[in-house]
């Protein structure tokens, strides 16, 4: 933000330093009042899908004393609703820095890059979660897009297999498998998938394109 250095600049900076003097000497139960009302108008604003003013009230409880971990998060979180993915990727960062050995700030990490289309950093992320915990399903799905993004079928296709393992019924992990396969020119071992998908959706685009049929 660019500073206006004006004839008035002296009387600025004393009103702020009295500002800043009374904030800091206000009780405390205030402070926490007043991010906890901004919190209440953010939710508001987020149901109303008005996600720049709902991360603007964030900003303001953040600088109210909010717990900055919690403010972060939900900084990456509505920067992402927003479309900011640069924004987003950069506080669910700030939220990692604030929490290195917690998990959720890793995995929201995760989806500004995906939509984002950073697969790369997108695999990177994934592996981060992974080391912590490595039954993730979420981080291991968001895993095999980027591989298969990547044009690494083959580990895709691992990754697809594991997910498999855990979640049999899955059907956007078998077309997934699928299509890393047919990506391979396996083409005889994604079929069977893919007619595995169609016998309890019959009407799924994947299976349906995977097997030329759309």
């Amino acid at each position: 933000m660019n500073s206006i250095v004006s004839a008035r600049g002296a009387f600025s900076g004393a009103f702020n330093v009295a500002v800043a003097l009374s904030i800091a000497l206000r009780p405390a139960g205030a402070q926490s009042d007043r991010a906890a009302n901004l919190y209440r108008e953010s939710y508001a604003l987020e149901a109303k899908r008005d996600y720049p003013s709902a991360l603007a009230k964030v900003r303001e409880a953040k600088q109210a004393g909010s717990n900055a971990y919690f403010a972060s998060l939900r900084m990456g979180w509505l920067s992402y609703l927003a479309g900011d993915y640069v924004f987003s990727a950069a506080s669910y960062g700030d939220a990692v820095t604030a929490e290195p050995k917690a998990i959720e700030p890793k995995l929201g990490r995760t989806l500004p890059l995906l939509a984002a289309g950073n697969w790369r950093e997108l695999e990177r992320g994934c592996r981060e979660v992974l080391a912590l915990d490595a039954q993730n399903a979420t981080a291991l799905a968001r895993l095999a897009i980027a591989q298969y993004n990547s044009g690494n079928f083959v580990d895709a296709a691992a990754s697809y297999r594991k997910l498999i393992e855990g979640y049999p019924s899955d059907l956007d992990f078998k077309t997934g498998l699928g299509w890393a396969l047919l990506k391979q020119g396996r083409t005889a071992d994604a079929r069977p998938l893919f007619e595995a998908v169609l016998a309890v959706s019959p009407d799924n685009l994947n299976a349906l394109k995977g097997l030329g049929r759309n």
